[in-house]
């Protein structure tokens, strides 16, 4: 009889445990998802420096060029693509072959570019103001054309380094002589 006793208390302590309803099952807590960095807008104006390095071609000579500049600009982010202008003004030399002469440079660009997040390659077209300064001076308009590349630093993208290559060409410069200009240019901008 004590040996029913104990059974029958045992069965009515366990019964609860198998008289309850469904059963919630243990989970482990997923973890929350990163925040996805958002896309880099090229959307501001900028204002930079650059170095210039190239060769001008007077149709009789080739004379190795050097320079400064300084360019202001804005860019507009359309999302895969980004458009713009620029307003640039660079000076030099011709180098040993002619040194009493040098020569300076108004230029305005219209670009359109690729979004590739902070780096953005582009192609530009545009007019320049082209000077040689020397004894017998020559100025004529010319159209310039090329390519380029910028890449934003830091975490806001607030510096911009670039590399520019830049053609103009013009047939009769100020009646005179064909001109053919090649440049290449190292940049550092600024964008608010």
């Amino acid at each position: 009889m004590k040996s029913c006793l104990v059974l029958a208390a045992v069965c009515g302590l366990t019964a609860p445990a198998f008289a309850g309803g469904p059963v919630e099952p243990i989970t482990e807590p997923v973890p929350a998802a990163e925040p996805v960095a958002p896309a880099f807008d090229w959307t501001g104006f900028y204002v930079g420096v650059s170095a210039v390095s190239g060769e001008f071609n007077d149709g009789l000579f080739d004379f190795d060029t050097s320079g400064i500049g300084i360019q202001a600009g804005y860019l507009r982010d359309l999302g895969r693509f980004v458009v713009g202008g620029e307003l640039a003004y660079s000076s030099g030399d011709y180098g040993d072959l002619a040194p009493d002469s040098d020569w300076d440079a108004t230029r305005v660009k219209l670009i359109g570019g690729l979004d590739a997040g902070r780096f953005l390659p582009y192609v530009f077209l545009g007019l320049t103001d082209y000077n040689v300064n020397q004894a017998t001076p020559f100025s004529d308009t010319m159209t310039n054309y090329g390519i380029g590349a910028r890449y934003a630093l830091g975490s806001e993208g607030k510096f911009v380094v670039g590399l520019e290559y830049l053609v103009e060409s013009q047939d009769d410069f100020d009646d005179t002589f064909d001109a053919d200009n090649k440049e290449v240019a190292l940049r550092m901008d600024y964008r608010f």
